[in-house]
């Protein structure tokens, strides 16, 4: 009986790095895509908790006469700093609501206190990763904490609910670099977006880009300068701050009622 040999084909040096080069190509095309899927499903987390701050000011707005709740000021019967996110806790006593999954820490509030040597109430969320719009949460009359003098800001002063901002995907800035201290920049996490919340109540992205300027947070974490883009009252702005206002022109601009 004749044998037959059989010869096993296999792959040739060559064959093996085409092979590999296309997986290489493949990843490099695919990867970003994937990266880019997953920050677009964070956003969408980080936008829930915006709405659900939102609801929850507009339910202590109601509650208090139509005023806003002030930024921040030193509680004088407890010796602590209250805070906006003090205010809110009554309403939403989760507080992973104020943290962004791209950036849960963004800043350690405990911490910026207690470099200044100032306790916070209890209720204040530890970790914060959205700052809010001064010009609408004003520090409030003889505070002690800020030497500021101004009554907080009621609703029916703002002309333009929908245009003015509230809270945003932000930090706290500490001064230097392109920031004065307790700037409150914008932090451009979701694909260069940022996810903000408005007085009427909703949300929506605000398109910014990066100017490769570099500060600091209160925590003394480098923080990257965004500017916003988007046509509107905050148009080339680094902070969501002022409230909308319009020109005789019709051109928007944000401006403290202070």
């Amino acid at each position: 009986m004749k044998r037959v040999s059989v010869t096993k084909a296999g792959f040739t040096l060559i064959e093996l790095l085409v092979v590999i080069a296309i997986i290489a190509i493949l990843a490099a095309i695919l990867f970003p895509v994937f990266a880019r899927a997953r920050e677009k499903a964070r956003q969408t987390s980080c936008m829930s908790n915006l709405k659900q701050l939102a609801t929850c000011t507009a339910m202590y707005v109601q509650d208090y006469d139509e005023n806003f709740p002030m930024s921040v000021y030193l509680d004088a019967g407890r010796g602590c700093a209250f805070t906006f996110y003090s205010a809110l806790d009554p309403y939403i006593k989760n507080a992973q609501v104020y943290m962004c999954p791209s950036e849960p820490a963004a800043l350690d509030v405990l911490a910026a206190f207690q470099a200044l040597g100032i306790p916070v109430c209890p209720g204040t969320a530890p970790y914060v990763s959205y700052m809010f719009n001064y010009a609408v949460f004003e520090d409030g009359p003889n505070n002690r904490l800020t030497g500021a003098d101004d009554i907080p800001i009621n609703l029916s002063e703002i002309k333009y609910p929908v245009e003015t901002a509230m809270v945003y995907d932000g930090n706290l800035a500490a001064g230097g670099g392109p920031f004065s201290l307790f700037d409150s920049p914008i932090q451009a996490r979701h694909n260069d977006v940022v996810d903000a919340n408005f007085v009427d109540g909703h949300t929506k992205v605000v398109k910014a880009r990066p100017t490769g300027a570099v500060g600091y947070n209160a925590n003394g974490q480098p923080i990257k300068q965004y500017v916003v883009t988007d046509v509107g009252p905050y148009l080339g702005q680094d902070e969501l701050w002022g409230i909308a206002m319009k020109r005789p022109d019709g051109s928007w601009y944000a401006d403290d009622l202070r």
